[in-house]
């Protein structure tokens, strides 16, 4: 019996694996900004998303939107030791939590790796802080607005993105939900 290969785990796996050092990254420059650890027992996950296509444009001199297309229906969120769990989440539910919590994505905006795949098979990584999320789930079509961090802007590369993967810092107070569907 053949097994047929799952293109769309193998990206998440093979970018989680390659990109292990941007999470560090994320999670070290966090740190820097002065956020202090809680000494609550509820452990901080990180989200990743897939898409298959996606574009990102300016909206003015600092801000950007980013779409993200043919999305994956499920977000992973996967904690950290000693804790090592990992749960999906429907994209409402992801986006419907935004606002919730005490140390909610809307009072904190979050950091963001947002790993492209280049139509010459190059990936290019983009660190971004994300807000203002908008899901439409009839057209499977997930919009942020965004900034650079630093002093990056949008590169001259096109603005159309191929496969991507954003992987997203800290949820942490959120609810969770294990899910096999």
């Amino acid at each position: 019996m053949k097994i047929k290969p799952r293109t769309n785990l193998f990206l998440i796996l093979s970018t989680i694996s390659i990109f292990g050092g941007m999470i560090l990254l994320l999670t070290l420059a966090h740190a820097q900004e002065g956020q202090t650890e809680t000494n609550s027992n509820t452990p901080d996950f990180l989200a990743i998303q897939h898409s298959e296509s996606g574009s990102m444009s300016k909206i003015n001199t600092t801000t950007y939107s980013l779409q993200l297309n043919d999305l994956s229906n499920k977000i992973i969120l996967f904690s950290n030791r000693p804790d090592r769990i990992v749960v999906t989440q429907s994209i409402r539910d992801f986006i419907g939590n935004w606002t919730g919590g005490q140390d909610s994505f809307q009072k904190d905006p979050p950091n963001a790796a947002l790993i492209v795949l280049t139509e010459n098979k190059k990936q290019d990584i983009f660190q971004i802080e994300l807000f203002n999320p908008k899901y439409d789930k009839d057209q499977n079509i997930l919009k942020y607005n965004f900034t650079f961090l630093g002093n990056a802007t949008l590169p001259d590369s096109p603005t159309n993105l191929g496969k991507s993967v954003l992987i997203i810092d800290s949820v942490s107070d959120w609810p969770l939900q294990y899910s096999g569907d």
